[in-house]
């Protein structure tokens, strides 16, 4: 997983990020263990000395990074969590804060009758440079399991920020979909590629549309694709650059990825076609179906509700 590590810099009346280095760490699972702190240590040199910003990159989220940094420099603090409302805490390390926002505990994904916090650890941080006195060299050492813990038993004080802007922990198959859909309904505010031409549909450059395409928005289609004769397009749906989309194709709450074909009577229902994968005639992937970049998938094919197919492979009727 990478991290993200930035200072801010005063720029006009907001803060400016200004990115000093991506740091590539092992995947995490919803916890609060799954950033290593190897790689932020070796770039105290680029800090030279100021408050820093670590933003985990398998997460979305549209954080006013401005108010985060002045309440962090508000309350004084060597390190601040930014803090998400969950519904389910049982998925997530649940931080525990008092009246003051001062972090008073962790539970480690508690069963949901027995969890005292609904706040998850967002994988969102700042910190002051005196935070590298306390990590040692060369050994294996992370924010939820070393770090954190540290400050709790050494009884140094460290806040949580809680916020109510967007935020996903693109952390499954499940939360990714939901982060593009997310994206095109406007829950989250980022900027969508291609040219608005009407309410919810965005068309990339050197786009075909032909006749009796039916859309319903919202959709975002890539640069240079076609979309042939009587073929529907049920939002949210999208659809990644150099695609075809063959008569009477049908995708609902679909994912395609650049390149490939979807063909003559085939469908994407609830599912996500990877990079030039090819979809033959009246083939189907269904919800929450993935098939892999550069598969082949026979026509009359379906693809169940579920399943996965790696890539590069071919499928034949009848296999799923």
């Amino acid at each position: 997983m990478p991290i993200f590590i930035g200072m801010l810099r005063p720029s006009g009346a907001t803060l400016r990020m200004v990115l000093y280095g991506i740091s590539s760490c092992p995947t995490p699972t919803r916890n609060n263990s799954g950033e290593r702190l190897g790689g932020v240590k070796k770039a105290a040199g680029f800090l030279k000395g100021d408050t820093f910003l670590i933003i985990s990159g398998d997460a979305l989220t549209d954080l006013n990074l401005t108010n985060l940094i002045k309440f962090h420099q508000k309350k004084g603090t060597i390190a601040t969590i930014v803090l998400t409302q969950v519904e389910d805490p049982s998925d997530y390390g649940v931080v525990l804060i008092d009246e003051e926002n001062q972090i008073t505990g962790f539970q480690e994904k508690p069963p949901r009758e027995n969890a005292l916090s609904n706040l998850a650890n967002s994988g969102i941080y700042v910190f002051e440079p005196e935070i590298f006195d306390l990590i040692p060299e060369g050994v294996f050492y992370d924010f939820g399991r070393d770090l954190f813990p540290l400050l709790l038993e050494k009884k140094i004080p460290f806040c949580g920020y809680t916020h109510s802007d967007y935020w996903n922990d693109v952390g499954d198959l499940e939360m990714y979909q939901q982060g593009n859909f997310d994206a095109l309904s406007g829950k989250v505010k980022v900027k969508i590629p291609g040219t608005l031409v009407q309410e919810g549909i965005w068309v990339g450059e050197d786009c075909e549309i032909q006749e009796g395409v039916i859309m319903a928005p919202p959709i975002c289609i890539g640069n240079n694709c076609l979309i042939k004769k009587n073929a529907k397009l049920l939002g949210p749906v999208i659809i990644g650059n150099d695609t075809v989309v063959d008569e009477r194709a049908v995708l609902y709450k679909g994912i395609k990825w650049g390149s490939g074909y979807i063909g003559k009577d085939a469908s994407v229902i609830g599912g996500i076609v990877g990079y030039a994968t090819f979809l033959k005639d009246q083939s189907a992937v269904l919800q929450n179906a993935v098939v892999g970049s550069g598969c082949v998938i026979e026509g009359g094919t379906i693809i169940h509700s579920s399943v996965k197919v790696m890539p590069n492979q071919i499928v034949e009727n009848d296999r799923h």
